[in-house]
């Protein structure tokens, strides 16, 4: 009889259990943001301290490339697509239905391989040597030694965006592609006669940024324009997204993360002395 008692109580007891974590999930809020491998950062920061102030919100943050976010936010498959380009370059997507929020501006840097001894290029050697009529560091002033070019991946902003200002809209040479700035990073530093193209806040230890046409990439170049290779970081959603999107793009334009921004290297928009429409046009800011 005693045992039976115990079974009795115990019953009621996971049922409550159950019963609390059910309603636990159903009253959390949850979202997905993905897209740009470059801005990921600065969205899973902020996903964390926005889940400090609201317990029960949950952004799922991914990666996949501009082109992802771009078209799965289209597509409704996600709240937020995060996009290194304007939507209006995806020639496929109804840009009327989304609804463009520029959080932070990226320079864009060209790095090399250490041993490669080259600190600056002119903009029309980047682009003979992206183009592959350049082969040879020498031919650079720099080591003997082969050029291994590393791509970014097709559907990549930054990849979209250096072919644009850097290579003036011709294509890279056919080449190995990595699916983000850091993996690019990492093999420029590893692989010797090495280079590739990277967000500012992937320039680390072990590989030259070079100058090109005599100007460093810098924050303050960016700001003024003066170095031409930088775009937006944009959050892309639906016209009129819903309550909870709201939420989180709102704070995403908070003080908070304006300093998660300058912390990692990006720029806020707030901080230009100048803005690039659509179609690469450049006007100063009032």
């Amino acid at each position: 009889m005693k045992k039976f008692k115990r079974v009795v109580f115990l019953v009621p007891s996971v049922l409550l259990i159950f019963f609390l974590s059910g309603c636990q999930q159903l009253n959390q809020e949850s979202l997905t943001v993905a897209g740009s491998t470059a801005i990921q950062p600065i969205i899973e920061m902020a996903a964390a301290k926005y889940r400090q102030q609201r317990p029960n919100s949950y952004v799922n943050v991914q990666g996949g490339g501009s082109e992802t976010g771009l078209s799965q936010v289209a597509e409704r498959a996600i709240d937020i697509g995060t996009s290194d380009v304007f939507a209006s370059k995806k020639a496929s997507l109804q840009v009327h239905k989304l609804q463009d929020h520029k959080l932070a501006v990226s320079g864009i840097a060209v790095i090399v391989n250490a041993k490669t001894g080259v600190h600056n290029l002119s903009m029309r050697q980047v682009q003979k040597i992206f183009t592959g009529k350049i082969t040879n560091w020498q031919q650079v002033g720099g080591k003997k030694l082969p050029i291994t070019v590393i791509n970014r991946a097709e559907g990549s902003g930054t990849r979209l965006n250096f072919e644009t200002l850097a290579l003036a809209h011709h294509s890279s040479m056919v080449a190995q592609e990595q699916a983000s700035s850091g993996t690019a990073y990492q093999i420029v530093k590893e692989t010797a006669g090495a280079v590739s193209y990277v967000a500012f806040p992937y320039v680390q230890a072990g590989v030259i940024a070079p100058k090109i046409d005599e100007v460093k990439p810098t924050v303050a170049n960016v700001e003024d324009n003066h170095w031409k290779l930088w775009s937006y970081e944009h959050l892309y959603t639906r016209q009129n997204p819903s309550q909870k999107v709201r939420d989180f793009i709102n704070y995403l334009g908070s003080s908070q993360v304006k300093k998660i921004i300058l912390k990692l290297g990006f720029i806020p928009v707030s901080a230009m002395n100048v803005a690039r429409n659509r179609y690469g046009t450049i006007e100063t800011v009032k």
